[in-house]
């Protein structure tokens, strides 16, 4: 039987984003490649970040990520606090793109159909008010509604339908 070398890193992650990481890779512990976005973004962070300013965080979440020996020979074996901070402000915001694109694609300008199908989707990944409050999400999908719209050109342009 060979010996495994790999090395696992327990990443810091807000509730929602430990949720929904969850939810989307089937557990709370994956294996890093770069076949999977996630993994493909873990490999990434193994890199220097020197722009980043580390952030007092206290997640109470641990997402685990175990870096094969195959790839961390390549790529380093260090996680940074910074590049882990990273890695949860990356999740989150593909977690809320994923949410405000789901929202304009149901396309309603209903503020409780946006509500109703905000809290649908947010019931997938069995993430509540005790994670992210819907407040706060909603406020920031309406900052970001138009330009998200017009990049999906799901604006009809005048004298078409």
């Amino acid at each position: 039987m060979a010996i495994d070398y790999s090395i696992t890193h327990n990443i810091p992650v807000a509730d929602h984003v430990y949720k929904y990481l969850k939810k989307r890779c089937g557990t709370d512990h994956i294996i890093a490649s770069r076949t999977t976005f996630i993994g493909s973004q873990i490999l990434s962070l193994l890199t220097r970040n020197a722009d980043l300013r580390p952030k007092k965080t206290d997640f109470a979440k641990i997402f685990k990520v175990t870096i094969p020996e195959s790839l961390y020979g390549k790529n380093g074996m260090h996680i940074s606090a910074e590049n882990a901070q990273l890695f949860n402000v990356q999740i989150d915001k593909m977690f809320r793109e994923e949410l405000y694109i789901h929202l304009l694609i149901l396309k309603s300008n209903d503020k409780k159909l946006y509500l109703k199908s905000m809290r649908g989707f947010l019931n997938v990944y069995d993430i509540g008010e005790d994670d992210i409050k819907m407040d706060t999400l909603y406020r920031d999908f309406k900052r970001k509604k138009d330009d998200m719209e017009n990049n999906l050109n799901l604006t009809p342009t005048s004298g078409t339908f």
